[in-house]
């Protein structure tokens, strides 16, 4: 039955492959396009949840710090549960490695690198799957494991061109439903209402706020410094957060929006396969991810943890 149902799988893709007529089958440069857009948004968001997680740890302590009293593990803890934040970290690492491997796979002209990015593929798809209950609260769709096996066991050894994009076609089918369910919630969770973008905002606003209520209050007591440097140096401080906290803001937006926009190329990429979308939609979808992508890298950089 095991069989029956891998065979079946395969039949169902090389048929979808078929149907996908010459208007809507990606091109190569297409695939390759998609997959570096994925691997970056996969990275800024993993290293913007990271920031997330220990900008409130650090909010915390400064506040404990300024106001003195004890200290318990509550003090500690991050915004998001040690298990759950993982799987968030890991599933992200496994989407960068799959973006990468598929980017692999789709410039690859030798069949020995063919094979190697295929087993790459495979290995990541396989990753992927790992921690799908746990962010979306859904059971993993059973069809995968025995999906991501026939990948490599159907398409397996002396890979040909046509087998490399056939490798390629199956791994986004396979794929499809991971991204369109886990991805969401990701979006959602940095969103304007999601609890990584509001920690975040609130401990860079808190940190702009602090700084400029303790320089009021001194300059009401008239404890400010009389050297004019030193003064300057504390507002420079105030700059420096000012900035950051609108940075953080705008951060938060744009990865948002790069999410959105992923997973509508994604959603363009899997209908171009199965024949249900057309070459202009693709193309579209495929360039503003891209575009959404490299903004929010770019921004990223610019902020300082």
């Amino acid at each position: 039955m095991r069989k029956t149902s891998h065979l079946l799988f395969a039949l169902l893709v090389a048929a979808a492959i078929g149907a996908a007529g010459c208007q809507s089958v990606p091109t190569d440069r297409q695939l390759s396009t998609f997959a570096a857009t994925t691997s970056m948004v996969a990275a800024v968001t993993r290293d913007t949840l990271a920031s997330a997680n220990n900008a409130v740890v650090t909010r915390k302590l400064r506040e404990r710090a300024a106001l003195g009293g004890g200290v318990d593990d509550a003090l500690f803890m991050p915004l998001v549960a040690d298990d759950d934040f993982e799987a968030r970290i890991e599933f992200l690492d496994a989407l960068e490695r799959y973006a990468t491997a598929v980017e692999e796979l789709a410039s690859a002209d030798r069949a020995k690198t063919m094979d190697k990015a295929l087993a790459k593929v495979a290995g990541a798809l396989d990753a992927l799957g790992k921690h799908y209950e746990s962010i979306t609260g859904k059971k993993e769709p059973s069809v995968r494991g025995g999906a991501v096996k026939e990948l490599v066991n159907v398409i397996g050894g002396e890979v040909t061109q046509a087998q490399r994009r056939e490798g390629i076609y199956r791994a986004i089918v396979i794929q499809h439903e991971v991204m369109q369910d886990v991805l969401p919630v990701l979006r959602d969770e940095v969103g304007p209402a999601g609890i990584f973008g509001i920690a975040h905002r609130n401990q860079a606003e808190g940190e702009k706020a602090t700084l400029m209520s303790r320089y009021n209050t001194d300059h009401k007591e008239g404890r400010l410094s009389k050297n004019p440097d030193t003064r300057l140096k504390r507002l420079k401080r105030m700059q420096e957060a000012w900035a950051k906290a609108a940075t953080v803001k705008r951060l938060y937006g744009r990865l948002h929006d790069a999410i959105a926009q992923l997973i509508i190329a994604e959603q363009a990429l899997y209908d171009a396969i199965t024949g249900s979308g057309n070459r202009e939609h693709l193309y579209e979808a495929v360039g503003r991810a891209a575009d959404r992508a490299q903004a929010v890298s770019r921004l990223r950089k610019q902020l300082k943890d």
